[in-house]
């Protein structure tokens, strides 16, 4: 049984024909755009339900006023890709962040970030549906089941008149196929393959005598998955459901696995750099005569000036973090009559993943007060001329290689159930009314970790009143450290989180039976609803964390809870406004308008005006203007303030005295002042429960044509402005222009370690060196840039080829730390490459499929644009010399993937693929640009991918 067709659905057919701009790029290579549209309508009138992203409205007189990029179902296969997020994320619309290939700090999870304006200003719907968030606020991917995706629509510009908060930058709206007939099977496998012959960090590796690997990887890094997807019709065809079980698992890839990744090089690129806290201990000494860093002799253990060996931290880091994911859930619809057509959608997730980093150690964090005459310290005063009359402080950095590598296991269980009904009201208005239900529990064991509060009895030798069962922890003799006093200082940490996300919504849409005369008969729609969301979020962290008794943590992981409610109630309006007027086709404008109301942070309004039109029948024109907002979530509004790590340097090398003197160092300690080896140094961070909403302009203007048959354009500009971010001003920004500029605002929020001057020794706030850095209302952002998609189907040799290029010319990316109080402070990212920024001005997906009879296949071509190694104020940059020699440019990357599809008779085909064929290793820098290992994000990490998949059909 079939709906009859009426004004509203053939409405519905009109929108997803002529309305959408952008062009899945896996359509059918044997069909003609005719075809395609003939087909489009016939299925669009069939369905029960469509979405139609970015608007609600219904109405022939549309055509879509915002730009939609569309991820077709068999760009997946094509591309290997079993985890929506190793697609959607390298759409040139959005930040190339790729979850399995971040280790330390890490989200944990898959997310999405579009225009590079962070995954909290990304709104993520399944089906028109929000998708509740993860441990870390933003929404986590990892639910969305790839082998069920039918298409992902990516959608620019704000969207908050239609959906609420969150979608400043857009919306990534994953469509299910809650259609599908029959059962079907897919098994796939795939992994990396490297060539290890990096001539540049070789020889830095062997002037460490730093082990690394050779010649072919071989496979590794594997993936498994298996897919079962099973669908049917019942009740002479009033009622569809479906069900599917997906399973995923991946191996772990250590950055010892490949010669690039198996040191961590310095600052400036030029070595293989480490960490002080080493297997053979260093020790930061205060005492009248010497105050600095210094390490003993193995040979006769004596005292050094300055340190010993540095710690080559990187082989035992996760560069690719295993998993383990489970998805399964079900879809069922049921129309009792046209009026009453109720739906449930369910998804389970059940998922493991590790993330793995170096060994713990003591981190130089507690002062040792002893004189020279402790037995301890044999020689330490003598050797480096410090007067014994007067005591010394010692630090102790000793990494436990004896204990191995810190390890957190995270297991989540996700699930989210949507039920409603939908219907007609009459022939012209329609009503859909929808309750969600999500919710995430997470738990992390971490193992290896140094309690803090063992350290101190167990350097000192197990003195009366140390811990039950301490065995002396022996630094101050080569070789001194047992596996069993290193296994007494070793505890478990476990963090538990849960989010909820509960949500009511429903609106009526419809015809009001009118228009302007001007409209040549076409009436106004309008749809009319109210929303209600709650979120909730809450953190317990072991009590060791919550002191801060985790040595390796950088901080305290201090417990969290909170809710945030909203009530809404919205309208859209389509106004047609011409209709066969000269070359006119037709010409609309999109009204809409959404009242909140939250209780945490007031009302805030959001509005749409935008316009649409057709003329000379296949050229389009589409525009408008969006206020749209974000809410603060939970974390930004109650997290508790603590000390942190940030990445970065201390300028003060570069600063002059007097620079040096405005961010708190004195004479005395000018030019002595340690640095972080590690390039980690001390924040104070955390919450602000008086935050308001942040808001943001966004404008579009975009125009699609199809001048010839099969050639389809399409170029949107789109101008996003971003006002009271909430944010923090960056640790890094307040340091740098308090020396520049000597603003007492910033400079005041520089607190320096008394005794030393650093910023980064200790973890105590009120004796550590540190920057404060709150989250607030302040600062201003604003992306502009052109998107550019073009599509082309032409027959060839007794097939069809088709030729199609996704692309983002990014325009401006500025960011405004300090509005008001230091406008020297803003800066553009566009082009750019330093601490704040990674922004190329252009990227690219270009693809050509062609396929006759029993088989296709697919070539791709990634491009990933050059950037300038230019700080934020304009200067060049001189830190990391990999750049520098390279002309302060890091060159523009290109990728290709190949990959082929045979019929196996007529239930299965078998896919193989390849991509970066030609193995290109991602590009190295130093530390504070690097995001992983030693390149930075974005880029294919590991190699060659090769991957193989079998579908069979029944």
């Amino acid at each position: 049984m079939r709906l009859k067709r009426t004004k509203l659905r053939d409405a519905i057919a009109f929108a997803l024909v002529v309305g959408t701009s952008g062009f899945a790029a896996s359509a059918l290579a044997q069909e003609t755009a005719t075809e395609q549209s003939q087909q489009g309508q016939e299925e669009a009138t069939q369905l029960d339900t469509i979405v139609v992203t970015g608007t609600r409205i219904q109405s022939q007189a549309i055509t879509a006023t915002s730009p939609v990029a569309e991820i077709g179902q068999e760009e997946f296969k094509a591309t290997g890709a079993t985890r929506v997020d190793d697609l959607v994320n390298q759409m040139p619309q959005l930040a190339p962040y790729f979850d399995s290939f971040a280790n330390n700090g890490a989200t944990g999870y898959p997310t999405a970030d579009l225009r590079g304006l962070g995954t909290n200003r990304t709104l993520v719907l399944v089906n028109g549906q929000r998708l509740q968030p993860g441990t870390a606020f933003a929404r986590d991917l990892s639910q969305v089941p790839a082998g069920l995706v039918k298409r992902v629509d990516i959608l620019t510009g704000g969207a908050s008149a239609v959906y609420g908060a969150d979608a400043v930058a857009g919306v990534v709206n994953f469509i299910l196929d809650d259609e599908f007939e029959g059962f079907q099977v897919n098994v796939g496998y795939s992994a990396y393959q490297h060539e290890n012959d990096n001539s540049y960090i070789r020889p830095l590796l062997n002037a460490r005598n730093f082990a690394f690997p050779d010649g072919d990887s071989g496979f590794d890094g594997k993936s498994r998955n298996i897919d079962l997807i099973w669908g049917s019709s019942f009740a002479d065809g009033a009622g569809h459901a479906s069900a599917w079980l997906t399973w995923r698992r991946n191996d772990p890839l250590y950055q010892g696995q490949r010669d690039y990744s198996s040191c961590a090089l310095n600052a400036a690129g030029t070595a293989c750099g480490g960490s002080a806290t080493a297997a053979k201990p260093n020790f930061f000494v205060i005492g009248s005569g010497y105050v600095g860093f210094a390490n003993i002799r193995n040979s006769d253990g004596r005292w050094l000036r300055g340190t010993g060996e540095l710690y080559n931290y990187a082989p035992p880091n996760f560069y690719q973090r295993p998993e383990d994911r489970l998805n399964f859930g079900s879809t069922i619809k049921f129309e009792v009559n046209e009026h009453f057509r109720p739906y449930l959608e369910a998804m389970y997730t059940n998922r493991t993943s590790a993330i793995q980093i170096a060994e713990s150690g003591t981190f130089f964090a507690d002062a040792l007060d002893l004189n020279c005459s402790d037995p301890l310290l044999r020689t330490m005063c003598a050797d480096l001329g410090i007067n014994p009359a007067n005591p010394v402080t010692v630090y102790v950095g000793k990494r436990n290689v004896e204990g191995g590598p810190r390890h957190f296991e995270t297991k989540d269980s996700s699930y989210r159930v949507v039920t409603g009904s939908e219907g007609s009201i009459s022939d012209y208005w329609s009503y859909n009314v929808a309750a969600l239900f999500g919710r995430t529990n997470s738990t992390t064991v971490g193992t290896n970790d140094f309690l803090s509060n063992r350290i101190v009895d167990a350097l000192l030798g197990c003195p009366t009143g140390s811990f039950s069962g301490c065995i002396p922890y022996n630094v101050w003799v080569p070789n001194g450290v047992t596996r069993e006093a290193a296994q007494k200082l070793a505890g478990t940490s476990m963090g538990v989180t849960e989010t909820k996300l509960t949500g009511i919504n429903g609106y009526v849409t419809g015809d009001l039976g009118f228009g302007l005369p001007s409209a040549g008969g076409d009436t106004i729609a309008l749809v009319a609803g109210a929303e209600w969301r709650e979120e909730e979020f809450s953190f317990t962290p072991d009590n060791d964390s919550q002191a801060g008794n985790f040595a390796g943590a950088g901080g305290p992981s201090l417990p969290l809870s909170g809710q945030t409610e909203v009530s809404e109630v919205f309208l859209e309006a389509a106004v047609p406004l011409l209709k066969d007027v000269g070359i006119i086709d037709r010409f609309h404008v999109d009204l809409g308008y959404r009242r909140s109301d939250y209780d945490r942070s007031g009302t805030a309004n959001t509005y749409k005006v935008a316009f649409g039109g057709e003329f000379l029948e296949n050229y389009r024109i589409r525009g408008g203007y969006n206020r749209a907002i974000r809410a603060p979530n939970i974390g930004e509004l109650f997290a508790q303030q603590q000390i942190a790590l940030f990445n970065g340097t201390d300028p003060t090398p570069e600063f002059t005295l007097a620079q040096c003197q405005r961010t708190g160092v004195t004479a005395g300690q000018y030019g002595s002042i340690p640095a972080s080896p590690a390039d980690q140094y001390n924040q104070f961070t955390g919450g602000n429960p008086d935050l308001r909403p942040e808001q943001a302009d966004t404008y579009t203007l975009g125009f699609a044509a199809t001048p010839i048959e099969d050639l389809e354009i399409a170029v949107d500009y789109f101008d996003i402005k971003l006002e009271e971010r909430i944010g923090t001003i960056g640790a890094n920004t307040i340091l740098r222009f308090c020396g520049q500029t000597g603003d007492p605002f910033l400079c005041s929020k520089v607190k320096r370690n008394p005794a030393t001057g650093d910023l980064w020794i200790g973890d105590n706030p009120a004796t550590a060196g540190h920057v404060v850095n709150l989250t607030s209302n302040f600062g201003n952002l604003r992306v502009r840039g052109i998107d550019l998609n073009l599509r082309y189907g032409w027959d060839m040799f007794g097939g069809r080829a088709t030729a199609s290029l996704v692309g983002t010319r990014e325009l401006e990316s500025r960011v405004e730390p300090l509005p008001g109080v230091n406008d020297a402070a803003a800066y553009d990212c566009t082009g750019l490459i330093n601490v704040s920024c990674q922004n190329p001005k252009w990227r690219h997906i270009a693809n050509f499929r062609y396929a006759r009879d029993w088989w296709s296949v697919n070539l791709r071509w990634r491009y990933y644009g050059s950037m300038d190694y230019i700080n934020t104020d304009g200067t060049r940059g001189t830190q990391d010399r990999i750049l520098v020699n390279a002309g302060n440019k890091l060159k523009a990357y290109n990728w290709f993937d190949l990959s082929g599809t045979v019929q196996i008779g007529e239930m299965a085909d078998f896919t193989i693929g390849v991509n970066n064929i030609l193995d290109k290793e991602p590009p190295m820098v130093g530390t504070p640009l690097a995001l992983n290992a030693n390149a930075p994000g974005g880029y294919d990490q590991a190699g060659r991918f090769i991957f193989t998949s079998l579908t069979l059909k029944f």
